[in-house]
């Protein structure tokens, strides 16, 4: 873990900085993220809360674990099948599915698959964005590489 994860409130403070206000576009949270968390390898993602399939990941998905942020937008189940790691596939899916249905914010590590085989540990902090108008409930989340 590198000293820009440490102490824990400033990194908060910094996430809270990056994500923003939920309706801000995407684009923004990206800058916001490259900004706030500078030095700090990151993935800015944002999904339907109802099916997990992802609407945006930024670009640097490519960079951190090799896949092109196509993928996870054209495959619905990209995340889990491809990118968990198969051994916190279930605890990561089921832990995220109980939080959102609870409309709670939440964060959780596991390892993540990169496209040549490496093993990269992330730890993935979820804001839940409550259903507007015609806007589905979504998530939106920042994956920062841990090791």
């Amino acid at each position: 873990m590198t000293d820009t994860l440490a102490p824990a409130h400033f990194l908060n403070a910094r996430l809270d900085a990056a994500f923003g206000d939920p309706a801000d576009p995407m684009a923004l949270l990206d800058a916001r993220a490259a900004e706030f968390l500078a030095g700090q390898q990151s993935i800015v993602w944002e999904c339907d809360a109802a099916t997990f399939v992802f609407s945006h990941v930024s670009q640097s998905a490519k960079e951190i674990l090799g896949y092109p942020a196509s993928r996870w937008t054209d495959e619905p189940t990209f995340w889990a099948d491809v990118v968990l790691h198969d051994d916190d596939r279930e605890a990561s899916v089921t832990f995220c599915v109980a939080e959102t249905q609870c409309d709670r914010d939440h964060d959780f590590e596991y390892r993540a698959r990169a496209i040549d085989g490496r093993i990269v540990r992330l730890r993935d902090y979820v804001r839940v964005i409550p259903a507007t108008g015609d806007a589905p409930k979504r998530l939106r989340g920042i994956m920062l590489v841990i090791d």
